[in-house]
């Protein structure tokens, strides 16, 4: 940063940028892993859904990258938060 940025500043524009990653991603992998809930039943029903696999496709992967991403923000809102990084 520049001389004349107070260093607060920057610290609370990190944290509240990854305050938002961290809640956006999180809902990510909420909406994630509420689709495979709702899609499991249907994919190994005894009926024939072609849409179960679909969402499964879709939800999944929202789970894993939503989930680790917001874990990740989190991680590191944590340690901007304690002034460690």
């Amino acid at each position: 940063m520049s001389d004349d940025t107070d260093p607060k500043v920057g610290r609370f524009i990190a944290i509240a940028f990854l305050a938002v990653c961290t809640l956006g991603f999180g809902m990510a992998g909420l909406c994630g892993i509420a689709f495979t809930f709702m899609a499991l039943p249907d994919a190994f029903g005894s009926g024939h859904n072609n849409y179960a696999g679909a969402a499964l496709v879709i939800s999944v992967p929202s789970l894993l990258i939503g989930g680790g991403l917001a874990w990740w923000c989190g991680y590191r809102l944590a340690k901007r938060w304690r002034n460690d990084a």
